[in-house]
């Protein structure tokens, strides 16, 4: 059977191109404008088997990966293998010839959990770290059976684990390595599960995303049944996931898409993960298609609407809709909406919003005859570049973004059982499975469009023509020469010479993959001569292009402005045609001053310097004297000589692109100089700043939209680099301090001078504008240095300094509203919290405490407030992040606890405090006394009073203690010149040496007593014993033993201090047993070794015992 009556093609009005494709013989069909191809390795042999015996009923699915992996499932049999070829410079675009397969692929099969459910290929991931090693695999059952396999060579190894769906079913795995795997039940309920290794031995952890309750749905229902009456119930009320998206913003975050039947989740997801916002996708879908389609139609009551499928290109998400209104017609309309990708806030609505030029019949569908309410269409899409093919099981619909309205091509299957079972990219490349031919490619036929370069500019594919014609075979020896020759081949579509020509360059494994590799060197060579190239049309030119120069040829045009167009053109296709042929994910790093830059960086500045040169262009009208003085001052600096008289100043700065960056501090310069010589109102001085910022604005702005808009091309490409970019490198006259400068201009000199509140608003917007884009470029290369490298700290350190001092232009300019929306979006926590304290809104600060507390806020605000004593206003959150925070804060811990009446707590915090206190007595009796206060009051309160009373204890005794220094002689205070209220705490062995001291010079017993009292507070029995020793001697040394009249003995001892403290103490009943030693020990102290060998002293102290003695038998 002839291969082109497989297929049927739509009709299509279309312009055909006459020379035909190089592989037009393996075309499985083709149309004016796209062909479709075998592509890669054939089907494994397995493969081929079980499509051929499984039953009519079995389902059997596919998926292919972006890395090359597909992997068949049909039943509980899985099927892996690696479809694409590796080759060295490989071309999904257009395979050559030498890549038919003629062999079956290896394959690996293993086996899935079991079900009794039908399992599918959206329930499987494959992925590996390297890209030639053999992958790992996970595969989920649709009840929750979780099977990990490390590497898929070995089958009968796996881990398995049941993760806990509470009799949900899973409907898709979504691969988010480093992350793990996400998976998404039909309820749109997500489990996160992340392989492991622990000691040597494979794992999976599973866990579980807390989605708010009741979150999903309830809101569209109200919604839809308040707008369009009451709708059916199965659509009205059933939540359906249709999609599970997700893209990785750093190492360790991803952002994930949950798109269900009516609404869209936003969610950022890292070690935990968070719901940043829902918005209501069925309402817009209406109100869209009622717009658009049915417009002019009452009968909208019953119209049928559904999600099919979304994918993500750069920063919006594109959804696939369908709609029917069976009150009219039984026709099912579809249509593509972008919707915008925003973390910051929810999107207000759709983007845009094309009804395609293509619909299908409801009576075709085999499972809509009985149902009121039939299922979703089943159809889905990929999207390449700007390109949408929507396919089924049946057919094949390419969407050109350029032509939506158009018909769109159509490619549909005839041969009899024959379906297409799923599609994928590679290569930037849209690929399918047909259960008749593998895997199949669809790209552009001969003249066809390109899906990543649709415009390809007429006169740039003319020039190149033209130039490789002229290129001698010499010349195209030389290795630029080829790189520039294979990028013309590619302008003319020639793909296959393009090939040729690149393996013949970079087929020595040392060509790339280093840095300043001959990969790199070329790529970046032939960019700077394409965006400085000279204009090849222009006769004026002819004398003053340099010797030897070899034009790209990338600009025809005569004007100006319309060279800059042709230039970003160019610059475009080269990038394209560096993606198309697989050059850009071999690109590396190219050295420079600061180590070395991502070759892909280089190249994107390249275009964002087009971008900003032509921004620059469109404003630079006749009259602009601010531009031409600027562009004056750029040439002479440059030492441009401009000896053809023929050439304009603007010719010669227009076409150096590469030194655009030049321009900045030299119309700075001159604005200055301008704003200083201005006589007059000092208001006139305004104007002119005004016109420099927007000038300003207007450049880097279109250098930071094209960043944003391309900024996923650098994920595709060795991005481990620190990437600094033009607008935030440093240097007195670079352009981020041409930028600082002209901030500091509109403030001081604008703001200050203008008269007008509306103008200093505008003024302020500019300056805003201006601080945005500089500290988006600075947050761009902070972000881009290893956290752990050599220069995170100073990039940081570096960072900071300049965001926190534009930042405080609008702090001390009183602009509290914009400082706060930069402060918020570039993460300064310094500059939230001085916003919050001048405009003292608390409100605003518990709001950003909410927002931004996982990102170590809260303890920042705190330690914000404790820095500048601002204690009380930490105190007023409330909080329990504060109360966290201030566990290493007792001082004023035990404020929080106490204000929350945690009183037990409070007075723990505080007896600490007090036991910590060794600087001023006041402050530790102080400490004490608020301790025992709370304590009091939960003795009250509190349910525990024997816990209270032992608190009460430590707290007495430590009292008691202080109670002992408070009471300190007035003369032994001024011996040691000790204030009262100043006086540090002493210890008990200090006071103790202070109250028996020879200072005291009118100690009584009542001193001695003290000194005795104080030994109970000394933990060492040693230490007490000793000190109990010193006291009694001490005491002895009081009095003069040697001298006392001995005819009157009781008289001479009854007055000695000795005695009068143990009359003291049997006074108030104390046990003389422990307070008082033996005489022998008292004898051997060393103090009284003179006493001690003296008969009258020992005579005279065995005396006093005896009376005592004799005192407590009387008292018996």
């Amino acid at each position: 059977m002839d291969r082109k009556n497989l297929l049927k093609v739509g009709r299509r009005n279309s312009l055909n191109i006459s020379s035909r494709s190089l592989n037009a013989s393996r075309n499985l069909a083709e149309t004016s404008n796209y062909a479709l191809e075998n592509f890669g390795t054939s089907l494994p042999v397995a493969v081929i088997e079980l499509i051929a015996s499984a039953e009519r009923k079995t389902e059997c699915s596919v998926t292919l990966s972006k890395d090359g992996w597909a992997w068949f499932v049909c039943g509980r049999q899985l099927v892996i293998w690696k479809f694409s070829k590796s080759t060295s410079v490989s071309s999904a675009m257009t395979p050559s010839r030498k890549s038919i397969a003629v062999s079956s692929p290896k394959c690996h099969e293993l086996t899935l959990p079991p079900s009794d459910l039908a399992h599918k290929s959206d329930l499987v991931a494959v992925f590996s770290s390297e890209p030639d090693s053999v992958p790992s695999c996970i595969a989920v059952s649709p009840e929750g059976t979780v099977r990990y396999w490390d590497s898929v060579a070995h089958e009968n190894f796996f881990v398995e684990i049941n993760a806990d769906l509470q009799g949900q079913e899973c409907d898709t795995l979504s691969e988010a390595m480093p992350l793990g795997c996400l998976v998404a039940t039909t309820t749109a309920s997500i489990l996160l599960l992340t392989p492991r290794t622990t000691d040597g031995r494979p794992n999976i952890q599973c866990r579980n995303f807390k989605t708010p309750q009741g979150l999903l749905g309830s809101i569209s229902r109200r919604m839809s049944s308040l707008i369009f009456g009451s709708i059916s119930t199965h659509q009205s009320t059933e939540t359906r996931l249709v999609k599970l998206l997700s893209q990785r913003k750093d190492r360790n975050t991803l952002e994930v898409q949950i798109l269900c039947s009516q609404t869209l989740q936003y969610w950022q997801v890292g070690e935990t993960e968070r719901l940043l916002y829902q918005c209501d996708i069925d309402k817009w879908a209406r109100d869209s298609l009622i717009a658009h389609v049915w417009s002019r139609s009452n009968a909208i009551h019953h119209l049928r609407v559904w999600v099919l499928d979304a994918q993500v290109h750069k920063s919006e998400l594109v959804l696939l809709i369908a709609a029917s209104n069976p009150n009219l017609n039984s026709q099912i309309q579809y249509a593509l909406a972008a919707l915008p990708l925003q973390t910051s806030s929810p999107p207000t609505g759709f983007d845009s919003f094309c009804v395609l030029k293509f619909a299908t019949d409801m009576s075709e569908r085999s499972d809509s005859s009985s149902l009121e309410s039939p299922p979703p269409p089943q159809c889905r899409f990929v999207l390449v570049g700007s390109t949408a093919y929507l396919y089924s099981d049946k057919w094949i619909l390419c969407v050109p973004s350029n032509e939506p309205l158009e018909e769109p091509d159509r490619l549909e299957v005839r041969a009899p059982n024959e379906r297409f079972l799923g599609a994928g990219v590679f290569n930037q490349r849209p690929v399918f499975f047909s259960t008749r031919h593998g895997v199949l490619v669809l790209q552009p036929s001969s003249g066809g469009p390109n899906d990543s370069q649709s415009f390809i500019d007429e006169s740039i594919m003319e020039h190149s023509h033209i130039m490789a014609e002229t290129l001698d075979p010499a010349q195209i020896e030389s290795t630029s020469s080829k790189l520039k020759m294979a990028f013309f081949n590619f302008c003319r579509k020639n793909v296959y010479e393009t090939q040729t020509l690149l393996e013949d360059l970079f087929s020595s494994p040392t060509s790339k993959g280093q840095i300043d590799s001959l990969l790199d060197r070329m790529v970046v060579e032939l960019s700077q001569k394409i965006i400085d190239d000279y204009p090849a049309s222009d006769p004026r030119w002819t004398d003053s292009v340099p010797a030897g120069h070899e034009s790209t040829f990338t600009t025809v045009s005569l004007l100006v402005l319309h060279q800059l167009e042709d230039k970003v053109k160019a610059h475009d296709l080269f990038l394209t045609f560096l993606r198309n042929m697989s050059i850009w994910g071999d690109l590396t790093a190219i050295g420079d001053r600061r180590g070395a830059k991502s070759s892909a960086f280089v190249l994107m500045e390249h275009a964002e310097k087009l971008r900003s040169a032509l921004a620059l262009r469109a404003l630079h009208t006749p009259g602009s004297t601010l531009i031409d003085t600027a562009i004056r001052r750029v040439l002479q600096e440059r030492a441009v000589e401009q000896t053809n008289d023929k050439l304009t100043q603007q010719d010669h700065f227009y076409r150096n692109i590469l030194a655009l960056g030049d321009f900045f501090p030299c119309f700075v310069d001159v604005v200055c100089e301008t704003v200083a010589s201005m006589g007059g109102s000092p208001s006139d001085k305004v104007k002119p700043i005004s016109n420099a910022a927007n000038f300003i604005v207007a450049m880097t702005n279109a250098a930071r939209d094209y960043r944003a808009r391309n900024i996923d091309l650098l994920e595709q490409c060795e991005n481990s680099f620190e990437t600094l970019p033009w607008i935030a490198a440093p240097g007195p006259r670079s352009v981020r301090s041409s930028i600082v400068r002209l901030l500091h201009l509109l403030v001081e000199e604008g703001v200050a001078n203008a008269d007008d509140a509306g103008l200093r608003s505008n003024l302020w917007s500019q300056a805003a504008n201006l601080a945005d884009i500089l500290l988006d470029a600075l947050k761009l290369y902070l972000d881009s240095c290893e956290e752990n490298g050599s220069v995170f700290a100073q990039a940081r350190q570096e960072v900071q300094s300049e965001r926190s001092a534009i930042l405080d232009l609008f702090l001390k300019g009183r602009e509290f509203d914009r400082a706060a929306l930069l402060a918020e979006k570039y993460v300064d926590f310094a500059a939230l919290l001085t916003v919050c304290d001048e405009t003292m809104n608390e409100d605003k600060l518990n709001v950003y405490i909410d927002k931004l507390g996982d990102s170590g806020f809260t303890e920042f605000a705190c330690k914000w407030y404790m820095q500048r004593n601002q204690r009380e206003k930490l105190l007023r959150l409330r909080r329990p992040e504060v109360s966290t925070f201030l566990e290493n804060h007792p001082d004023i811990l035990w404020v929080d606890q106490s204000e929350n009446e945690l009183y037990l707590e409070a007075a723990r915090t505080l007896t600490n405090l007090a036991s910590m206190e060794k600087d001023l007595y006041s402050r530790k009796r102080t400490l004490l006394s608020l301790a025992k206060l709370h304590l009091v009051t939960e003795e009250k309160l509190g349910p525990d009073p024997e816990v209270v009373q032992a608190e009460m204890e430590i707290v007495e005794a430590e009292l008691a203690l202080l109670m002992h220094q408070e009471q300190l002689p007035a003369m032994v205070l001024q011996a040691y010149d000790l204030d009262p209220n100043t006086m540090r705490v002493f210890t008990a062995s200090e006071l103790i040496e202070m109250y028996i001291c020879d200072e005291n010079v009118l100690a009584n017993e009542l001193d001695f007593k003290k000194a005795l009292d104080l030994l109970n507070f000394l933990e060492n029995p040693d230490e007490r014993e000793s000190r109990r020793l010193r006291i009694w001697a001490k005491a002895i040394l009081r009095d003069a033993w040697t001298q006392f009249d001995m005819d009157n003995v009781l008289q001479s001892i009854s007055g000695t201090i000795f005695f009068k403290i143990i009359e003291f103490a049997l006074g108030t009943g104390e046990d003389l047993a422990d307070l008082l030693p033996n005489p022998e020990e008292i004898l051997q102290e060393p103090q009284l070794s003179e006493l001690a060998g003296n008969d009258v002293f020992q005579f005279l102290l065995k005396a006093v015992y005896e009376h005592v003695n004799s005192l407590m038998e009387a008292t018996r």
